[in-house]
């Protein structure tokens, strides 16, 4: 049986003080405990921006792409592995912004993925940004 420690990677995330990342990578850690999985039995795709640097800082199979394209790698990563837990990780940026039509398929499709986002309303690489969407 696997245990939080199995999932840490000998990298300690630098999110900035207070962040919701950490509640994020807890809550995901503790997730595969609870669901009898191992880090070999787990695949994550990473996004770009704060919640891409948990590739890092995880430690399972993953795949840290391009800005907005997470989503279709879960997918494709699924669908040659329908047994493979794959959960899709981006920011709001990465999620509601370039991304969101990707979200729009994926639930048309019904791909079994799990599809977190980081929602901290900022566009962290673009130099702190605020997106203009009505949240």
């Amino acid at each position: 049986m696997s245990t939080v420690k199995d999932f840490e990677t000998n990298q300690f995330p630098t999110w900035c003080p207070g962040c919701g990342d950490f509640g994020i990578w807890t809550a995901l850690k503790n997730a595969f405990v609870e669901q009898g999985l191992a880090p070999h039995q787990t695949c994550v795709v990473f996004g770009i921006g704060c919640s891409g640097n948990m590739a890092s800082f995880l430690n399972v199979y993953g795949f840290h792409g391009l800005h907005g394209r997470s989503i279709p790698v879960a997918t494709g990563i699924k669908l040659a592995n329908h047994k493979l837990p794959v959960v899709a990780i981006g920011g709001d940026g990465d999620g509601y912004g370039i991304g969101l039509g990707h979200l729009i398929h994926a639930m048309r499709r019904n791909v079994d993925i799990t599809y977190v986002v980081h929602n901290n309303q900022i566009y962290g690489l673009t130099d702190i940004c605020r997106p203009r969407i009505l949240w």
